[in-house]
């Protein structure tokens, strides 16, 4: 019998044991592995992950997202009147960051795959580092939409790089928790962004230097110092890591990772070749997803911008307003967390998006309708935090997913990329809609987001949950015996994810 056609006995814990008939020698290899990683030793080399490869994706996406949620605060400490810009010009200069950012993301994916973790983030992040030191030193109008187009364009990396690392080190069941987790620095970026531009903000006039000027430069060069570490001690992808993994851990790992994702038959090519990524261009799934991606992001980005603007009009000071736009993204935190439980443990990934997007719907609706009312200030910050809560949710959510009906780890890293890159064409549009002249209601602004938000992250997600029920079922009513009787073991891991074997997650 060729290594192509090999009939083994697998028993998954509680299931008696069968036969069944693979096509690829390495699964035979993966079924006895997973014999050998099940209870104890499976949940200590989870822990060992955990412990390893989370921390440092959390503390370098932090430091990378602070920026996007600082602009609002350097705005509120003079910037935008220092660099003797318009309030058209600072929007702009919202704008042009995005332009960027839609561009980077997709080739930074496949240099990714292609070159790894360890040097692909920590390169990203010391750009990224530097820039920000830049823009502390900016003076002018030129000068800061030149440091925000590069901006744009090296953090557009982040994201995406650290959703696809994790999918090389967790299963379906356990990614979107993981992925929450790390995605927590984005929220907390927010409340550490608020708090430490307070507190750093009162640096103001040291050695002729404005608050703001102090924010950037001093954050910037603490991330470079980070950066530089992280090219010693960020973890790779398994397939290269081999210092603190056994080799058969690693083995299990790669294997783990070519057969679970669209279930364990559905195996895929996991080499880089170039066609995954025109493959991944054709993939109607990126688009469907991309959109509730777009519409998050106008939201999301709208919001991130205009917080502590929104807080300090419903009466506060400056100085009161930075501190109490912290709350509302350590809310968001605890929300991305449960809601990232909630997908792993019911494996409901629409759910995971349409709940959440309900909630921050319910959030902005309550914002813009109290908002202008002065005696309703708790009751509009009530929303503004639910608003928080829930968009910050649909980020990771909705990468995980993209990520989860796609097989081969080249198309699924072109995929995430791709769907961040219409994403954030949305905060091409989320940093232009909350128009200066409408503040405090923002009824551009407000009014966008929530039609965005109903359109693109409760319908769109509900009809795609259908048409993938659709799928898998006509897929579920053919017989192994049938499929391979139609197609060989080498077509059938070469269709990946339009392979009969493969099943997609609702």
């Amino acid at each position: 019998m060729s290594d192509l056609e090999i009939t083994t006995k697998y028993a998954p814990p509680g299931e008696e044991v069968k036969e069944v008939e693979v096509g690829d020698s390495s699964y035979q290899e993966f079924l006895i592995l997973s014999q050998e990683f099940q209870g104890k030793r499976l949940d200590k080399l989870t822990r060992k992950i955990d412990w390893h490869v989370l921390p440092q994706l959390i503390f370098i996406y932090l430091l990378s997202y602070v920026d996007r949620t600082n602009v609002g605060n350097a705005k509120l400490f003079g910037a935008q009147v220092d660099m003797k810009m318009t309030a058209q010009d600072w929007n702009t200069g919202l704008t042009v960051f995005f332009v960027t950012y839609a561009i980077g993301g997709p080739p930074s994916n496949m240099a990714l795959k292609r070159i790894g973790p360890k040097k692909v983030l920590p390169f990203i992040l010391a750009c990224v580092s530097l820039i920000l030191i830049g823009s502390g030193c900016a003076s002018n109008r030129a000068q800061w939409f030149a440091l925000r187009l590069l901006l744009g364009l090296f953090e557009a990396g982040m994201f995406p790089g650290c959703c696809y690392t994790l999918t090389t080190w967790y299963t379906p069941e356990q990614i979107h928790g993981r992925t929450t987790i790390y995605y927590c620095g984005a929220s907390l970026a927010g409340a550490f962004s608020g708090l430490l531009a307070y507190a750093i903000g009162q640096a103001d006039g040291i050695w002729g230097y404005r608050g703001w000027r102090w924010v950037y430069v001093l954050e910037g060069i603490f991330s470079f110092i980070v950066a530089m570490l992280a090219f010693f001690f960020l973890q790779e992808t398994p397939e290269k890591q081999g210092k603190w993994l056994k080799e058969d851990e690693r083995r299990f790992l790669v294997l783990r990772n070519k057969f679970m994702y669209g279930g364990e038959k559905g195996a895929s090519d996991d080499t880089f070749r170039m066609k995954d990524f025109v493959t991944s261009l054709k993939s109607w799934h990126n688009y469907v997803l991309g959109f509730a991606f777009f519409s998050t992001s106008v939201a999301a980005y709208g919001l991130s911008f205009t917080l502590p603007t929104i807080v300090k009009n419903m009466g506060f000071s400056a100085a009161r307003a930075q501190g109490l736009s912290a709350p509302p993204y350590v809310f968001a935190c605890f929300c991305v967390l449960l809601s990232g439980w909630f997908s792993d443990r019911y494996r409901m990934r629409m759910w995971s998006t349409a709940l959440p997007s309900a909630v921050a719907f319910i959030g902005l609706l309550i914002a813009v309708l109290t908002v202008t009312h002065k005696n309703l200030v708790p009751l509009s910050y009530i929303g503004v935090c639910l608003a928080a809560g829930g968009v910050y949710c649909l980020s990771p959510s909705i990468a995980v997913w993209i990520g989860l009906n796609q097989a081969g780890q080249t198309k699924r890293a072109a995929s995430i990329g791709l769907t961040i890159f219409i994403a954030q064409l949305g905060g091409i549009v989320g940093s232009n809609i909350y128009l200066t002249k409408e503040a405090p209601s923002y009824h551009t602004g407000f009014g966008c987001s929530l039609a965005f938000l109903g359109a693109g992250c409760i319908v769109v997600p509900m009809i795609y949950w259908y048409i993938l029920g659709r799928i898998n079922a006509k897929r579920e009513a053919m017989s192994e015996e049938e499929i391979y009787a139609r197609y060989s073991p080498e077509e059938l891991q070469e269709m990946g994810d339009l392979s009969p074997l493969y099943r997609y997650e609702r």
